[in-house]
């Protein structure tokens, strides 16, 4: 019988001192982080936004990993 598979998803937004990034980077665990200004950060849109930008590549790479692993089993 196959497994199934459990998907998480972890969305942190906190305070930081770093200066505002225009791109995304990419950490050594392989989640993605943006620095956004104080004033994205209380706009429920530009948050989003950029919560949306941040979580895309973030799918990509994750759905990447599961299938290279997924073929390497068959």
């Amino acid at each position: 019988m196959a497994k199934n598979y459990k998907i998480k998803v972890n969305v942190e937004i906190t305070e930081s001192d770093q200066e505002v990034e225009s791109e995304l980077v990419q950490r050594e665990d392989g989640g993605f982080e943006l620095v956004i200004s104080a004033e994205q950060a209380v706009s429920i849109d530009a948050c989003e936004q950029a919560l949306l930008r941040t979580n895309y590549p973030a799918i990509r790479a994750a759905i990447a990993k599961h299938l290279t692993e997924s073929s390497k089993k068959k």
